[in-house]
């Protein structure tokens, strides 16, 4: 769980930028209804993926194509091996997974490593409410499906390239007394089923860390109701 010591952040260079991703955020109908995520579990069981593609269909021609085209083109030149089919597999298997599993768990440190500081502020101050009030989050993921790539985009100033991410989970959402590690909070047979949306980047000089290889997330939703 968070705590207030030893937690320095680092600041990843997203002051410049951050402002035109809140803007493109909060001005573009697909943003808007990808990072609200209102109305997710008000259109009968169908997943936000479906949505979202939906949506996406329809913006469609030159400029669209040309702005995935400058935003692949762009992590390129960071990495010249990059492609898109074996980023979704790394998404899948590897970063998801273990940003998802720290988010539920409480794992600050490695969070601090994928999460810009904006976003990890945000999840900072949501942990604190539980640790001001003596508990620890034990949650844990069940499953991840539904990955994919459904918006790209490019940031100014700088050229900041940015993929828009989302998938859908199957989660378990406990608390525990901090002291007892007695459950406090939550049922350990209750599933929740969650969407998220979560904005991507990649920092250069970051491209050869061996952990997360540049990958940052400059934002990450959810939603989520009972499933099981």
């Amino acid at each position: 769980m968070f705590s207030s010591a030893g937690t320095s952040i680092t600041v990843h260079k997203d002051a410049a930028w951050k402002e035109s991703w809140r803007q493109f955020r909060d001005t573009s109908p697909v943003m808007q209804r990808l990072f609200s995520l209102k109305e997710t579990y008000n259109e009968s069981e169908n997943p936000l993926i479906s949505t979202a593609r939906s949506i996406s269909d329809r913006v469609t021609g030159f400029f669209a194509e040309n702005e995935t085209a400058r935003v692949i083109k762009k992590f390129r030149e960071m990495d010249p091996s990059f492609q898109l089919e074996p980023f979704l597999r790394d998404l899948r298997e590897y970063i998801l997974p273990e940003v998802l599993d720290a988010y539920v768990k409480g794992d600050v440190e490695t969070l601090k490593l994928w999460l810009s500081d904006a976003q990890f502020h945000v999840y900072a101050a949501l942990a604190q409410q539980y640790t001001t009030a003596g508990l620890k989050s034990d949650g844990r993921i069940l499953d991840i499906r539904n990955v994919d790539v459904t918006h790209a985009r490019m940031l100014e100033p700088g050229d900041i390239p940015v993929f828009v991410v989302t998938c859908r989970s199957q989660e378990v959402h406990v608390y525990r007394n901090a002291k007892t590690n007695e459950l406090a909070a939550g049922m350990e047979d209750k599933v929740q089923l969650v969407t998220y949306a979560i904005g991507m980047t990649r920092i250069p000089e970051d491209v050869n860390n061996p952990e997360t290889r540049g990958w940052r997330l400059i934002e990450l939703q959810k939603a989520g109701r009972d499933y099981i």
